[in-house]
């Protein structure tokens, strides 16, 4: 029996930014239309205006309802949130306008998989400021996410084909992480990442997790964390059956990522422990698989470029990546 292919629902992300041509683009892909259902939120008019950028000369069918929804021809069916004038913004530049759209579209998006109305959701690339702008205090998508979703945690997980690197935090001053790290923090990185590595399809993950000082601390000398706080929580990690390790000094953790992967997953303290290691071997490939939540979802691993927005020179392989990677974690 064939099972139905799942529905991701894809927000075009900042409508002055490439998220709207990118996500134009790729919806239309045969190679993603042959994993999934895209289903695009967003405004008509800032979707009319990316397929104008991005030389696309295919039908927009705009719907009111999913009810309405039909992947059967080359039209795009897009959910019109009629929330964004594309002439009421600059293309290329912040706005108090994009901003609220970004905001509005992904609380959406989430309702509506909450509702169970759609499988997984990509959101498009954001601008953090244009967010803040509409008033709307904004820090990324997981800690949005985690609120909307009323879940403690949410975390990005960086993924580039097999390798996937986690933070336990994430933007967040590097003075104020060691505050901020606790045991059950390290620990819900780790569960997390246990479970996303399973719905990919792992069936029994090897994770690793690094320390957050020099040589991992060095008996104290430089810090006690690995063994107050991060030691102990893979210790509790064990004990609830998952297969990780550590922690390990993060100057060596990494070697051989881009080759062989030594671990299905890795669990890093901070913001560029986690990202330079992925982004110095697979810049242009990155996915945020955003987990911890009970809901799938993930954003590219780029911002929304305004300088290059409009201009018909962006790179849909990144969402691509995004959508088939959603698609292949739903539950359909």
């Amino acid at each position: 029996m064939n099972r139905a292919k799942p529905m991701v629902g894809i927000t075009m992300g900042d409508p002055a930014g490439i998220g709207p041509e990118i996500t134009a683009q790729a919806s239309v892909s045969p190679e993603i239309r042959g994993v999934c259902r895209p289903l695009i939120i967003g405004d008509v008019r800032v979707a009319r205006k990316a397929l104008l950028a991005g030389k696309i000369d295919l039908p927009i069918r705009p719907l009111s309802s999913l009810g309405e929804a039909d992947w059967s021809g080359e039209s795009i069916p897009i959910l019109d949130t009629q929330n964004a004038d594309p002439e009421a913004m600059v293309m290329g530049k912040p706005s108090a306008a994009g901003g609220r759209a970004v905001f509005e579209d992904i609380q959406r998006a989430v309702r509506m998989a909450r509702e169970k109305k759609i499988s997984g959701i990509v959101a498009g690339p954001h601008n953090k400021y244009s967010v803040n702008l509409a008033g709307v205090p904004f820090a990324g998508y997981p800690p949005l996410i985690a609120q909307l979703t009323g879940s403690p945690y949410a975390f990005n997980m960086l993924v580039s084909g097999r390798i996937r690197i986690v933070g336990a935090t994430l933007h967040l001053a590097l003075k104020d992480v060691s505050r901020v790290l606790n045991k059950d923090l390290v620990l819900a990185t780790i569960e997390a990442a246990q479970t996303a590595l399973k719905r990919l399809g792992i069936s029994h993950p090897r994770i690793a997790v690094a320390g957050l000082n020099p040589h991992c601390g060095e008996e104290g000398l430089f810090g006690t964390e690995e063994g107050t706080i991060i030691g102990p929580a893979i210790e509790m990690a064990k004990q609830k059956g998952i297969l990780v390790s550590g922690p390990y000094p993060a100057d060596s953790l990494f070697v051989g990522l881009l080759e062989n992967p030594a671990f299905d997953a890795y669990v890093a303290m901070y913001h560029d422990q986690s990202h330079i290691p992925i982004k110095t071997v697979a810049f242009d490939s990155i996915v945020g698989l955003i987990i911890g939540t009970p809901l799938v979802i993930a954003t590219v691993g780029h911002g929304s470029a305004f300088e290059i927005a409009g201009k018909g020179r962006a790179n849909p392989r990144p969402m691509m990546e995004t959508i088939r990677l959603v698609a292949q974690s739903c539950d359909t």
